[in-house]
């Protein structure tokens, strides 16, 4: 038997999620294929492994737009990636994962400085072996009870889509971030409000029409993940008030905790490096497939790193 890889398309999106479904066990949506992929304003990449016509291996990359040393640049966050166990041991010396992924990276390396994942410890040895991935570095969590925060501002206001004068928050706040995912207000509409199979609450502070912060939670369980956020000030002076928002809103769904990733970079760093309560390991990095060395060295000593580059799936 012969496993031809080539390019995916949209035509090829039931093959793909049936290849979820056998592999995991778990459908993968066509209102989620819909929204990750095919609305994703910034594209998408996948090859696929194909056996007499029916699609047996996927590797799929959505697109992503960040903010490269302070110029915008496309990345692909590489994952959704499966392979039916009728050919995996087809493929000879190269499995039809390996070949899968070189076709993958060999058709991104002259668009992307890199790729990134957040794969699990078993899934990252299989990347950095098969893969040629490497570590950046490991996610770091900060629980913060909620009741620390103190009173939000008078200002705050919520809701579940982006507020008219988001885009002129983002304008602002991009000035201090060198490295950092564009959150205009498409995209934080699409990544926040579009969402099919999840709900996300968001908190800004507003002074007539001018947005001057804003933040974006997932909750559940009794935490609320402070999955993005942004500010106007260039020291994150701004988001003491901004987190206190976030708590208060957190409170009324019932969550106790906030949770926030540890940054290496932004204004949010010291900021969230200064809160009270504990910290923890997430149990999976952020690895990347590099083209750009420079690149990527400059991307992780200064990335505004959020959650929400990671919650896709």
């Amino acid at each position: 038997m012969t496993v031809e890889i080539r390019d995916a398309s949209a035509t090829d999106a039931a093959g793909i999620r049936r290849v979820f479904q056998n592999v995991f066990g778990a459908p993968l949506s066509e209102e989620e294929w819909h929204w990750k992929f095919e609305q994703d304003p910034d594209g998408w990449r996948g090859v696929v492994a194909v056996l007499d016509g029916e699609v047996v291996g996927t590797y799929l990359g959505w697109g992503a737009r960040f903010l490269l040393d302070g110029e915008e640049r496309l990345l692909y966050s590489a994952g959704d990636v499966a392979t039916e166990k009728r050919v995996r041991g087809l493929g000879g010396r190269r499995s039809v994962f390996g070949m899968m992924a070189d076709a993958f990276f060999s058709g991104v390396a002259k668009r992307v400085p890199f790729c990134y994942g957040f794969p699990g410890a078993r899934h990252e040895k299989v990347s950095e072996k098969i893969v040629g991935s490497r570590t950046l570095f490991p996610i770091e969590l900060v629980h913060a009870p909620a009741q620390t925060f103190g009173a939000p501002p008078s200002d705050m206001e919520t809701g579940d889509v982006a507020p008219e004068g988001h885009d002129g928050l983002w304008q602002t706040a991009r000035r201090a971030l060198p490295f950092a995912a564009i959150r205009d207000r498409a995209r934080v509409n699409w990544r926040f409000h579009a969402r099919p199979t999840r709900h996300y609450r968001m908190v800004w502070r507003q002074q007539g029409s001018e947005i001057t912060a804003w933040a974006a939670l997932s909750i559940w369980q009794g935490s609320a993940t402070v999955v993005d956020y942004l500010g106007q000030d260039p020291r994150g002076a701004d988001l003491a008030d901004l987190f206190a928002a976030a708590a208060e809103e957190a409170k009324g769904h019932g969550a106790t905790t906030l949770v926030f990733w540890r940054t290496p970079g932004g204004p949010g760093r010291g900021v969230i490096d200064r809160l009270p309560g504990s910290r923890s390991q997430a149990g999976f990095p952020m690895i990347s497939r590099v083209f750009d060395e420079d690149a990527v060295r400059r991307f992780a000593a200064g990335l505004h790193l959020v959650p929400s580059l990671y919650d896709m799936v």
